[in-house]
């Protein structure tokens, strides 16, 4: 080597570096192996992935088919309006109701055109649909959409079997109450057409106005009874009017004031809330609830009092009771004092507490006897309150007035 001269790197440095870049080298191509598996293995789960939301996507389709053929083969009406009440969907049996294809249409305009037979009830008056098609409507508000879910139920079918019912079993109580009042009505008329026969002048005038007043009793009797059974044949008809029970106690103090007063029987009637409502009519109840104070006003011994309670059971019931000093009511003819034509009074009808019963039932309440403190009988007549119709929780569309 010649003195002066720049050495090259020597072997002992190639082959260091030789060895670091076969090290590297090593390590890339490890790495670009590891790197492969990990792309194989994301490809495989991204194609999991794909294959299971294919999948999902698939059944999903799949039941929005399933659902949207039930909906179409539902027996009710099923209409999907959105939040500013435009009709978005509708079923089959929705047009087939409505008449006509009514998406696009304002639900509003839709209901205005039906009038309200009940709380959730139409009845279709021609400018769409049949008219006289009796529906019922329910609506639910789709939660965080704002929209709503339109039931409609064609029950017109349904009411006309309800009603012809209803006079099948009219017909069967008025062929049984045929039966007692032949056999109640049988008796007075003998003896008035007996008295009637017996009427002459020719044993003296008074004799002959005293037959004629008792003729005119017998005939008074045949047309009180004939009277009650007519009105208890129409008991189990309902009244869908609503009365304050004010109102009824304030008849019922003005009915009977005086004929307690000529029996020197005490009644006092109790005051109540102004908010207490019953279903029917202030003449209904007060003729019904009449049949109850008559009975306690018959039992009741001079100087005695007939108690009238009325107050709020808590569960939205109405609890009246009328108690008296009579000789009370054997448990064992608790029943039968209710059935038609069933009387211990020589003059009754014996259809009085009957059509109390039967009219009390139609509201959806019941009568009972039970033993007065004071040993006499005491009436318990359990009446559910009316309540002011609720909004529905559809929101601000049902709210309207129909």
């Amino acid at each position: 080597m010649v003195p002066g001269e720049q050495t090259g790197p020597d072997a002992a440095s190639l082959m260091e570096a030789f060895s670091l870049f076969n090290q590297a080298s090593k390590e890339l191509t490890e790495a670009y192996g590891a790197l492969q598996q990990e792309v194989e293995r994301l490809s495989a789960e991204l194609a999991d992935a794909n294959t299971r939301l294919r999948e999902e996507l698939a059944a999903k389709e799949r039941m929005r088919e399933r659902l949207a053929m039930l909906l179409e083969m539902l027996p009710g009406a099923v209409l999907v309006v959105d939040h500013v009440s435009v009709i978005m969907e509708m079923n089959l049996e929705a047009r087939r109701i409505l008449g006509a294809d009514l998406r696009g249409a304002d639900w509003r305009g839709v209901q205005a055109l039906h009038s309200q037979s009940g709380p959730h009830e139409w009845v279709l008056q021609g400018a769409t649909g049949a008219a006289g098609l009796r529906v019922t409507v329910a609506v639910n508000a789709l939660p965080g959409e704002g929209g709503q879910i339109i039931l409609l139920q064609d029950v017109t079918s349904a009411r006309v079997l309800e009603e012809a019912a209803q006079r099948r079993e009219r017909l069967a109580a008025m062929g049984e109450t045929m039966a007692g009042l032949a056999h109640q009505l049988r008796t007075p008329l003998s003896t008035t057409l007996l008295s009637v026969s017996q009427m002459t002048y020719g044993r003296g005038e008074e004799r002959f106005h005293r037959q004629q007043q008792r003729a005119l009793e017998r005939l008074q009797h045949l047309e009180a009874t004939i009277d009650a059974m007519l009105r208890f044949l129409r008991g189990a008809e309902q009244d869908h009017g609503v009365v304050a029970v004010a109102e009824i106690l304030a008849g019922l103090e003005l009915e009977f004031d005086l004929l307690f007063r000529q029996k020197n029987v005490g009644l006092k009637i109790p005051q109540v809330p102004p908010d207490w409502f019953l279903t029917g009519s202030r003449v209904a109840w007060v003729s019904v609830l009449a049949n109850l104070l008559h009975n306690a006003l018959f039992y009741s011994p001079p100087a005695s009092a007939v108690l009238l309670s009325v107050h709020s059971s808590g569960e939205g019931d109405l609890i009246l009771t009328i108690s008296d000093s009579g000789p009370g009511i054997a448990e064992s003819d608790r029943q039968k004092v209710f059935m038609p034509f069933y009387t211990s009074r020589r003059d009754g009808t014996g259809l009085g507490l009957a059509i109390t019963r039967n009219f009390v039932a139609s509201m959806g309440g019941t009568v009972e006897i039970e033993a007065a403190a004071n040993g006499g009988a005491c009436f318990v007549v359990r009446l559910p309150l009316w309540q002011p119709p609720q909004p529905l929780s559809s929101g601000a569309i049902m709210q309207e007035k129909l």
